[in-house]
């Protein structure tokens, strides 16, 4: 047998194999994966597990190394060898079954590399068809020999066969940790150690690889994980990643896969996403591939892919991240033909779940493009101006940009990211249409990240974006375009009362607005949103009311229940600073009911924290913790520092109020540190001076703390 190294992460499951050797009546047990997964050092440390060593004698156990079977008869022979068998009466298969039944002492056989042997052709022989699974049902036939197979696929041969299957995986990372270190030393607590573990998929063999590299070229690792992303298998250097590539080129350049261009295809599509996709999305992704399901089979007998169950009905199926470095440098599954692809599918995908608060399909879209959002991700990010012309793309430009605003939305949506909207803008200028649609696009970007900047907290870039929106749609000059620089001043002007610009500025540009929006009803009425959130900032609640109930009637025509939710959301506020504790109450329990209709985790928010507050004005300190805890969820989804920090610090005034004082400490800490990561504000001034001040208080013995500002 092959030398034992040192493994790590694997005890758990090589001690579930022996006692499955051990404790079972006629035990088969199959371990599968792909190459580089550590299923023959598994197998190896089972077979001299020191409770497998109890029930086999050493001479009773024996290693079958198939990697060199080229028919079923090179099979026999091998197998022949491997057992000591001495008797030659010209009928191997009889000579091998006439050995194991000589004694009923129980016998232990490991096929190592059984996928070779699975692959050969059937033979004709003297005694008629001749395989290697009618030789491996032979075997098993027998109730004193127990067979241990490793092979590189997620099946296993022979439905007579009642296989224990053991799917094995990347270690855990802590042990990928281990493996790295004890090669390379130097590169314990190294930040980008975990990040490039990561991009290898904890997968043993390539870790090791890796690690070998790092100390062989003394580079540092956070070289190594850039040369990875950039190159992958052809960062190693000519040794390594001779080892790593014929690891995995065996399975790729097995006859299943080889000889059918279906699976070939579906491969090659399959390793550009990188999360992987279910079944029912591979309608999209693989809508070219004749007979995907078959395919998927193909590929998953080859252990090129992998399953996860992430649902009862509907798998994910994804190619491993060595693997999929090994085929970006394979041209057959590289080719621009595959890459084109792969961009019409996810933008096209992207387009057909394209929606928005208010739409019927919008929650159930949120939910599909959540599934993808990795690929997607991947994908968008890797469209080069280069890549546009070079990919037959140029005719399609507006509909890659129209996916890439889309997908923006969702993520506005769900966990905001400016990526997608960054590199739009790094795109449109250079990308080869017509400068009026060009302009439009970075005017839609600048909208939507101004947008996302303002609840990420970052007001100044949130500032600049909403302001060039501004001025690129009024450049474009169409009606349509006159509306959208309203609605983009509007939200800049919501911007400005965060940044403590003057009352009568904010009014200015919200009138500015309104003359913009005056042929947008729906435009109109949020222009009366706005207006009277410019009356509340200046203490002026019974005129703010006055503007917000004139947006809700007109709102109500139009059954915007969005923007609805939004408008009694300010209508609580007012409510609140006139101490109208019924009312606030009420209308905020009202928003949260429409906000969660239309699916608005932003509003959602925003309602919880507001009746969390009402709460605790009235002293219910039970009901703002549970409100808060939902809140939170959202806000930390959506990644809203300003709103974590203030749940936070609500949080922390109502354990306080129900005497668990440790609980308060820990949420004004929190809470401290969260403001300072949102741009300074009067908001997050005093909100941190609040909490500093309450800690004191604390520490102090002094319970009467600094009451949360209302709003």
């Amino acid at each position: 047998m092959p030398v034992l190294i040192h493994l790590y992460g694997r005890d758990s499951v090589i001690s579930h194999i022996a006692q499955i050797l051990t404790t079972k009546t006629r035990p088969r047990v199959g371990i599968l994966g792909a190459g580089g997964m550590g299923k023959t050092s598994v197998a190896v440390a089972v077979m001299e597990n020191e409770l497998v060593g109890k029930r086999y004698q050493a001479s009773h156990r024996f290693w079958v190394p198939c990697v060199g079977v080229t028919s079923p008869i090179t099979f026999l022979q091998i197998l022949s060898k491997s057992l000591g068998v001495i008797q030659d009466t010209k009928a191997p298969l009889k000579d091998i079954l006439y050995t194991l039944k000589s004694t009923q002492v129980p016998r232990l056989i490991l096929l190592d590399n059984l996928e070779t042997a699975m692959n050969v052709p059937e033979t004709m022989t003297d005694g008629g068809r001749l395989s290697s699974e009618r030789i491996i049902n032979q075997l098993a036939s027998i109730p004193h020999v127990s067979i241990l197979v490793t092979i590189r696929s997620n099946t296993l041969p022979s439905d007579t066969i009642d296989w224990d299957l053991i799917p094995l995986e990347g270690v855990a990372r802590e042990d990928a940790r281990a493996i790295f270190t004890r090669i390379c030393p130097r590169a314990k607590g190294h930040p980008s150690l975990d990040a490039l573990l990561e991009a290898l998929g904890y997968m043993p063999f390539a870790v090791t690889l890796m690690a070998t590299q790092a100390v062989d070229s003394f580079a540092q690792l956070d070289q190594l994980l850039e040369e990875w992303k950039k190159s992958g298998t052809s960062s190693l250097n000519d040794d390594l990643k001779e080892k790593i590539d014929r690891s995995i080129g065996l399975s790729v350049a097995s006859k299943a896969i080889s000889g059918d261009e279906n699976v070939q295809h579906l491969l090659a599509i399959l390793a550009k996403l990188p999360s992987g996709t279910n079944l029912d999305h591979l309608k999209w992704w693989a809508k070219h591939v004749q007979n995907a399901t078959r395919a998927i089979g193909t590929l998953n007998k080859t252990a090129l892919i992998t399953e996860r169950q992430e649902g009862v009905s509907s798998p994910t199926f994804f190619v491993l991240p060595v693997v999929q470095s090994y085929l970006h440098d394979q041209p057959l599954y590289n080719s621009p033909t595959t890459r084109r692809l792969v961009i019409q599918a996810c933008c096209g995908f992207i387009l057909e779940h394209r929606s928005s608060p208010g739409d019927p399909n919008f929650k159930a879209h949120l939910v599909e493009l959540d599934i993808e959002k990795t690929n997607i991700q991947a994908i968008l990010h890797g469209v080069k101006v280069e890549s546009l012309s070079e990919l037959g793309l140029v005719a399609s430009v507006s509909n890659v940009f129209e996916a890439m605003l889309a997908f923006a939305w969702y993520q506005f949506w769900t966990r905001r990211s400016p990526e997608t909207l960054i590199h739009l803008l790094e795109l449109a200028p250079f990308s080869n249409i017509d400068e009026e649609s060009a302009l439009r696009y970075t005017a839609e970007a600048h909208f939507c990240l101004g947008r996302m900047y303002k609840t990420l907290g970052r007001y100044n870039d949130g500032c600049e974006s909403l302001g060039s929106a501004r001025r690129e749609f009024l450049k474009l000059g169409t009606p349509a375009d006159r509306i959208r620089a309203g609605y983009s001043a509007l939200y800049l002007a919501e911007v400005w009362s965060f940044q403590s610009r003057s009352t009568y500025e904010i009014q200015r540009l919200v009138r500015e607005a309104q003359e913009d929006l005056k042929d947008d009803p729906k435009g109109s009425a949020r222009a009366l949103i706005h207006l009277g959130n410019s009356y509340w900032s200046r203490e002026h609640y019974i005129d703010a009311l006055e503007q917000l109930e004139s947006a809700k009637k007109s709102l109500g025509n139009f059954g915007c229940t969005a923007d609805m939710a939004e408008c009694m959301f300010y209508m609580t506020r007012c409510y609140a600073m006139q101490g109208a504790l019924e009312e606030w109450l009420e209308t905020g329990k009202e928003t949260l009911r429409l906000s969660r209709i239309v699916g608005m985790d932003e509003t959602m928010a925003d309602a919880l924290r507001g009746l969390s507050r009402c709460y605790i004005r009235m002293e219910r300190y039970d009901d703002a913790l549970v409100t808060l805890k939902e809140g939170r969820l959202i806000s930390d989804k959506l990644g809203q520092p300003l709103a974590t920090a203030q749940e936070l610090e609500l949080s922390g005034y109502a354990y306080a109020k129900k005497g668990n004082l440790l609980g308060a400490k820990i949420a004004y800490e929190a809470a401290k540190k969260q403001y300072v990561e949102v741009d300074e504000t009067y908001q997050t001034r005093q909100g941190s001076r609040e909490c500093e001040e309450n800690l004191q208080r604390i520490e102090k013995g002094d319970m009467e703390l600094i009451v949360p500002m209302l709003y």
